[in-house]
């Protein structure tokens, strides 16, 4: 689409002036609870969106229970009277395909966004006529990158560049965990003074995390790295850390990876060292892709929208993620970007 036409459109879009067209009813299948940090962040800028863009929008949680997910759809499915028009999945712990499969020709849109399938199995449902209409593109952060640039961000900020480094990851099969990780792993691996000691996983839990990190400070105790693939278990590392006599940020340096007020304070106290987010911006650009396609039948990236980055506690976005100030974050963090393009 011509550069210019494409800013119109949203213009459009976004004020409200262009044709009406048949309004996008969107169920989307939130692995979270609706009181997690990162997930409930997802919830409200999407609701956000929704209300700008026009969009009835459903939200189903299912409490970190991909099981429950699944039972989720199949009563969606049989229960309601009339079906959505597009449904915005995540793969948590390998459940998207499952409910591809229950998805299977029902006139309904599929958007994945944060966690994808595989590249195969994606190119294997993409031969078939029905998915090659109905399986819209995936909408990934690079996990990989932020897992590494953490990881890069909190080495730097050792003064003895000789270090050892403990890994607590989420869980061993959801892609943004994996990816994560490997990044960290790979970047740590790659330091000639850094010492990879032990990578374990806290299932994304605060308690998990504590109970792993004092057990793991006896085993390693000239441990000065600890990088964590999410805030929950940041949290959980420092108090262990604060349990044990230690200051983080002092004696053991910790990084993370999401934008809970809670983790942002402990970064703003220097805490935390190292913090990644950004990538709940997603499920809000997954709702402008899914309106442009039907207004358009085009489908764009939009690769200048930065989903992940390390955050600067002095920055204007951190300041609106302080206030929880949504309506600001959806204006300056997408809307203005996609009207610059």
């Amino acid at each position: 689409m011509h550069l210019l036409c494409l800013r119109c459109l949203w213009i459009g879009i976004l004020c409200f002036a262009l044709p009406a067209w048949a309004k996008l009813d969107v169920v989307f299948f939130n692995p979270g609870a609706v009181t997690d940090s990162f997930w409930g962040d997802v919830d409200k800028l999407m609701q956000v969106a929704s209300s700008k863009l026009d969009i009835n929008l459903q939200i189903i949680h299912s409490d970190r229970n991909h099981f429950k997910m699944i039972a989720q759809l199949e009563t969606l499915l049989k229960s309601q009277p009339s079906l959505p028009t597009h449904i915005i999945l995540v793969n948590e712990k390998q459940s998207a395909i499952k409910m591809l499969q229950m998805l299977y020709q029902y006139p309904i849109y599929v958007q994945l966004i944060l966690n994808d399938i595989s590249v195969a199995e994606r190119e294997h449902l993409l031969a078939d006529p029905h998915w090659q209409t109905y399986l819209l593109p995936a909408l990934i952060p690079d996990n990989y990158a932020i897992g590494a640039d953490t990881a890069k961000n909190l080495l730097s900020r050792l003064e003895n560049k000789k270090a050892k480094v403990l890994l607590i990851s989420g869980d061993k099969s959801t892609p943004a965990s994996v990816l994560r990780t490997q990044g960290a792993n790979d970047y740590f691996f790659m330091q000639p003074n850094v010492i990879v000691t032990q990578t374990v996983y806290g299932q994304w839990r605060e308690d998990i995390a504590y109970d792993q990190t004092l057990t793991l400070l006896s085993r390693y105790p000239d441990l000065t790295l600890i990088w964590t693939a999410n805030d929950k278990m940041a949290i959980g590392v420092v108090k262990a850390l604060r349990e044990k006599g230690l200051e983080p940020g002092r004696d053991v340096l910790v990084s993370s990876i999401n934008t809970s007020p809670e983790i942002l304070s402990l970064c703003q106290e220097r805490k935390v060292s190292a913090l990644g987010g950004g990538h709940f911006l997603a499920g809000a650009l997954g709702l402008i892709q899914l309106k442009q396609y039907q207004e358009t039948q085009r489908y764009s990236s939009y690769e200048d929208i930065e989903l992940f980055r390390v955050l600067n506690p002095d920055s204007a976005f951190y300041q609106k993620l302080v206030a929880r100030d949504w309506a600001g974050i959806f204006k300056t963090q997408i809307v203005d970007k996609l009207s610059q393009q």
